[in-house]
């Protein structure tokens, strides 16, 4: 048998191993993209394994947005570059490093572009329905048959769930709604504060609506919180309850994070702007980081718009802190039916290491989900088949 490395190809047979047509081969060694192979007596191109090899590279580099002078320093570094090996190495360093930043820029603008579908989505469902609460009244959605599921959120609400809740409603009843204050459940002159206590009885009461008996639940972020007060207030109402990464800082025994939380807290209703580039800084939330990463420490956020800056006033000014300081009742979560869960891309981020230490106290483990904190809306079709298995509770068949 010959030795592929000491075989010669042409070009029809590299363009049909790395997938491109023989034209677009030629045009890139025109523009000096990929380096002239070899030609035989007949002026016929001929390629090594090698070649291909580093035309393959160098494709790769071009379709990641590599700058064609670098791939051109890249191609030629065997032949004039003192130490090619270390050129190639910085060229891949700095390459990556515009990689990871084009990232971090893709990945805001596609939670954006989330949020703004599940917007449209939750528009095109029509007018909410209400329940009537002591002092508020809550909007909420109903789709699908079968067990009741409610998903949680806060402030995440009925847009945020939109998505979910279309890939879920072909299992159970779906019932999504705006906690007191988001969306269309108003604030009211007089409203009680949405602390995790207050909106767990808004949930209870929410339940009792629809079953007397206990229910499915999936919660992420503050919407996990709320249903940790729920499965210690009212255990009869959950039969089992699916928690993404509560956010809490308390478990952590870090003050210096509880210290630059309560401080983004403090300013969110004079100024949201820095609240909300605080808040994002201190929680990495925004950003997908796997094993090993680290979210970057400061990111600059754009302006936002009046309409968020209000929205944030709101959140960060009188949710997010009872929510991110809520002490959970450990000993009672213990005989609770929960199970604990975090975005396989929020390493090192608040929520994931608060989420770790729940499951560690819990003695649980914490199950991996698609994407980052915001997977549910940003990755629903995945979420939903990763969360149907931990709906079950661990003795069922």
């Amino acid at each position: 048998m010959s030795d592929e490395a000491d075989e010669v190809f042409g070009i029809a047979e590299v363009a049909e191993r790395i997938g491109l047509a023989p034209d677009t081969l030629r045009y890139f060694e025109r523009q000096g993209t990929v380096p002239s192979p070899q030609r035989d007596h007949a002026g016929r191109r001929r390629y090594t394994a090698a070649d291909i090899e580093l035309i393959r590279m160098l494709v790769h580099l071009r379709e990641t947005g590599m700058p064609l002078a670098d791939i051109a320093r890249f191609t030629g570094a065997d032949g004039g570059a003192a130490d090619p090996a270390r050129l190639r190495l910085e060229l891949l360093t700095a390459h990556r490093r515009r990689i990871r930043e084009r990232r971090e820029e893709l990945d805001r603008a596609l939670d954006v572009v989330s949020r703004k579908i599940a917007d449209y989505d939750d528009r095109s469902t029509g007018t909410p329905q209400r329940l009537e609460r002591p002092d508020c009244a809550l909007a909420f959605d109903v789709r699908g048959e079968g067990p009741p599921l409610f998903l949680v959120g806060a402030p995440a609400g009925r847009a945020g769930f939109a998505a979910l809740a279309r890939e879920l409603a072909d299992r159970f009843t779906v019932v999504t709604h705006d906690p007191r204050g988001i969306g269309e459940s108003r604030a009211a002159t007089g409203m009680a504060e949405p602390t995790p206590e207050v909106l767990a009885e808004d949930l209870a009461a929410l339940v009792d609506l629809f079953t007397g008996g206990p229910a499915l639940f999936v919660g992420t972020s503050g919407g996990a919180v709320t249903l940790l007060e729920l499965v210690t207030r009212h255990p009869s109402l959950v039969s089992r309850a699916v928690l993404h990464e509560p956010p809490l800082v308390t478990l952590l025994d870090d003050a210096e994070l509880t210290s630059r939380a309560t401080a983004a807290f403090a300013v969110a209703e004079r100024d949201p702007q820095r609240a909300v580039q605080e808040f994002f800084d201190l929680t990495g939330a925004g950003h997908r980081t796997g094993p090993g990463q680290t979210p970057p420490p400061h990111l600059p956020l754009p302006e936002l718009p009046a309409g968020e800056l209000d929205k944030n006033r709101y959140f960060l000014g009188r949710m997010a802190g009872p929510t991110v300081l809520y002490a959970p009742d450990v000993e009672a979560l213990r005989r609770a039916p929960v199970a604990l869960c975090a975005g396989a891309l929020s390493h090192q981020q608040l929520a994931r290491l608060a989420t770790q230490a729940l499951a560690d106290r819990l003695g649980q483990p914490l199950v991996d989900m698609p994407g980052n904190h915001v997977g549910a809306s940003a990755e629903p079709a995945e979420f939903a088949r990763a969360v149907l298995p931990l709906l079950r509770r661990p003795d069922a068949r």
